[in-house]
């Protein structure tokens, strides 16, 4: 009974230390380097309560890369690369021959598959995602799949959504007008050194139209119903350009108009200080033509009060 208890703690004990041997270190799973690849669109969208997603439109290729690092005491020979994704179905990109990977060797993926339509799929809610890498026992064939090893799961995400065209459309000019159009028309209260938007009429009604449609486009966006909600971006887009092209064209013009009003208004009062320069100068010349002839009669006086001192006196009168 004794030997028998031995033999199985010491059967035990070198089941653990194979256990032990076989088991990879833990690794949180979104800890490995992911990213997707070009999407065809990446930030917040007010349809789904202004999450952030990585959106592919349906039709079109979705593709990541990744790179893997084998925290294993052993090679891993990886024969594929598995995506599950939340509207049930599994893309696997399949490598032949696999790759080895040693032990503390990193090594980058690349993968990619069709995004389904959203006929298939909904467009109304973000989809998660599973990343799992299956590990076969060689890389020549014939090979199979090694148990409790494989798959192993390296990534998971939630941000991923399937794009109708129109989601797409309504995405993009609801990120290129927030901020620049609004229901307080806030172009409109921006003052420059230059002409105001306020100044110019045609442009406040063309701003107030573009903030009305741009708003209804935004609840009906919201509200998922992405066909609606292009139509109304699409108008809002047209008036705020409008805006624009009306504010850079009589904004232009009123400022050239200023411009020449001010030159105008230069030109005269240059004028003026002409004149008052000339009336000056001729002012001073009068001036020193006066103070000549003063000077000519001073002269003069001196002259003959010189003359009257110096003249000889005549002789006295005999006297009887």
């Amino acid at each position: 009974m004794r030997k028998r208890l031995i033999a199985t703690l010491g059967l035990l004990s070198l089941s653990l230390a194979t256990i032990a041997f076989l088991a990879p270190r833990v690794v949180a799973a979104d800890s490995v380097p992911f990213r997707w690849i070009e999407p065809a669109y990446s930030g917040q969208d007010p349809s789904l309560d202004y999450d952030t997603i990585v959106g592919y439109v349906e039709g079109t290729n979705w593709n990541f890369t990744m790179s893997w690092t084998n925290y294993y005491s052993y090679r891993i020979n990886v024969s594929a690369i598995r995506v599950y994704f939340s509207w049930g179905k599994n893309y696997t990109y399949t490598y032949s021959p696999p790759i080895s990977i040693d032990n503390g060797q990193t090594q980058l993926f690349t993968v990619y598959n069709v995004t389904p339509p959203v006929a298939e799929t909904s467009e109304l809610w973000r989809q998660s995602y599973y990343v799992y890498i299956h590990h076969v026992n060689s890389t020549t064939a014939p090979y199979s799949e090694v148990p409790m090893i494989s798959p192993i799961y390296v990534h998971f995400g939630s941000d991923f959504a399937v794009l109708s065209a129109d989601h797409l459309e309504c995405l993009k000019m609801w990120a290129k007008l927030y901020g620049k159009i609004s229901t307080d028309s806030v172009m409109l209260t921006q003052s420059t050194q230059y002409v105001s938007a306020s100044s110019i009429t045609a442009v406040q009604v063309l701003m107030e139209k573009a903030a009305m449609e741009f708003d209804l486009g935004l609840s009906i966006l919201e509200a998922g119903v992405f066909g609606q909600a292009k139509t109304h971006f699409d108008n809002a887009n047209s008036m705020y350009t409008e805006a624009l092209n009306t504010w850079d064209t009589r904004g232009t013009a009123m400022e050239d108009a200023e411009l020449n009003s001010t030159n105008a208004y230069t030109a005269y009062y240059n004028a003026q200080a002409d004149a008052v320069k000339t009336a000056a100068n001729a002012s001073l010349v009068n001036a020193y033509g006066w103070l000549l002839f003063g000077l000519g009669w001073v002269f003069l006086g001196i002259g003959v009060i010189i003359y009257g001192m110096k003249r000889p006196k005549p002789p006295p009168a005999p006297t009887q």
